[in-house]
């Protein structure tokens, strides 16, 4: 195969790329759009497929894009944001057909995507790394595509506006008084990453600094910096992390400023976050997701939900008003405190959390405590369910299921077990959580026929 190729770009890879075919294989070219013509030069080759370059865009896509940001050919966040909106959800709706299509699914009742309204500046959740640059500055940004070598930026286009005055002044703090940023290969060096969230409902900022030790020097002064740039700051905390690691969090955090969270609001149910939470990065369309997810359920006051993979409750407490009684399962046991939190905080009193893998829990509740569940909801993790979990609902037979899911790949191959097993595939949505990367997320109506 020659080097340097001329290729017709027709489809986009799950990481992004564009995809051509040449002498019967794929080829992924990065930062490219379906309907380019580029050269490319090989970068390296396998037997079925191969990476290459991008040199040249010889003709434009008619899809194409001018990208808001100008670190776009860099960074690995937004992998598509050189294509029209429009077009990025037409391909994840092709993503989930495609999906659906290699397990023999039916595609008619795949719906549009639900678009985001808000394009940039959804994110309420940024983590940005810290470290000194080739030329010895303290730096801070993203992470290049497939690297550690972190793209400088402040005011990520996607993310609050707010984040790059606090970024300036935790970098100028560390400046001034000499603490030196995390150093991967050397394990020395006190700050490893910044940790940004915001309510877009009510303004309301959290600042945690991820740290390689117990303590920050001249902490105070950073606070009062950091109060002064950002008044709508209502915590600032310190997270203990001393692994060699990839994993960004520790386990232990140091309060400075605040009691420790935020509050948020999805609908009409408030959460508390604080820094150790998962709490979803877009609120306008978690809000959506979530209706969607509520419609399908079709509740009657008088069911009991069961609500697999909860996390910290989320889904569970919006079904709790309509419900008779929610159970939700989730194997952290930091996710299962905040649930239970955040339902005494909204004065829900019939959400159930209990801390277990699913595979552990379900067929206990079901087999030895003789829960029935009327509709039963998962939101697994990008695997997928696990198949004791799959069969344990199919023994259960609810009236319905609804399945939210962040991986079309994952969600076809179980409803694919599901419906080889009696049940019905109705309404299936897929929700754009994330514009301008390749990911879907999609929730499915599932009765049992």
């Amino acid at each position: 195969m020659d080097n340097l190729l001329t290729l017709n770009i027709q489809n986009i890879g799950e990481d992004g790329d564009g995809v051509a075919t040449h002498n019967g294989k794929k080829i992924y070219v990065n930062n490219t759009v379906p309907g380019d013509m580029v050269q490319a030069t090989i970068i390296d080759e396998a037997k079925t497929y191969a990476h290459a370059s991008l040199v040249e865009v010889v003709k434009h896509s008619q899809y194409r894009a001018k990208a808001k940001c100008r670190h776009v050919l860099e960074c690995g966040g937004c992998q598509i944001q050189e294509m029209k909106y429009d077009v990025q959800l037409m391909l994840k709706l092709r993503r989930v057909k495609e999906a659906f299509q290699k397990q023999s699914l039916p595609t008619d009742n795949i719906q549009r995507t639900l678009g985001c309204n808000q394009a940039f500046g959804f994110r309420n959740k940024a983590i940005y790394p810290i470290a000194r640059n080739a030329e010895g500055r303290i730096v801070t940004g993203f992470y290049a595509r497939r690297s550690h070598k972190i793209i400088e930026s402040y005011n990520c286009l996607i993310g609050a506006p707010e984040n790059e005055q606090i970024l300036r002044t935790i970098i100028s703090h560390l400046e001034k008084f000499g603490i030196e940023p995390y150093c991967e290969t050397t394990h020395q060096g006190t700050v490893r990453h910044v940790i940004i969230r915001k309510s877009f409902v009510n303004g309301q900022i959290m600042v945690c600094i991820v740290v390689n030790g117990n303590e920050l020097p001249q902490h105070q002064e950073l606070v009062d910096n950091l109060l002064k740039a950002q008044p709508g700051i209502r915590s600032i905390t310190l997270n203990v992390n001393t692994e060699k690691t990839n994993s960004i969090k520790g386990k232990n955090l140091i309060n400075l400023y605040g009691n420790g969270y935020i509050t948020d609001k999805i609908g009409d149910i408030r959460f508390k976050i604080s820094p150790l939470s998962f709490y979803q990065v877009n609120g306008i369309q978690t809000k959506r997701l979530y209706s969607q997810a509520l419609e399908m359920c079709k509740l009657a006051d008088n069911e009991t939900v069961l609500d697999i993979y909860c996390g910290v409750g989320t889904i569970s407490l919006f079904l709790a008003r309509n419900a008779a009684k929610v159970y939700g399962v989730e194997s952290v046991e930091s996710a299962v405190n905040d649930a239970r939190e955040n339902a005494r905080f909204n004065n829900i009193e019939n959400a159930e959390f209990i801390t277990g893998k699913a595979e552990d829990v379900i067929p206990d509740l079901v087999d030895r405590q003789g829960i029935k569940a009327d509709i039963v909801v998962v939101d697994p993790p990008r695997k997928g369910c696990d198949k004791s979990v799959l069969d344990t609902i199919i023994k259960m037979k609810p009236r319905r299921m609804v399945y939210v899911s962040c991986d079309a790949t994952s969600l076809a191959r179980d409803l694919k077990y599901l419906t080889d097993n009696g049940f019905q595939i109705n309404d299936v949505q897929p929700v754009d959580m994330f514009p301008h990367t390749v990911h879907v997320e999609t929730v499915v109506s599932i009765t049992n026929s």
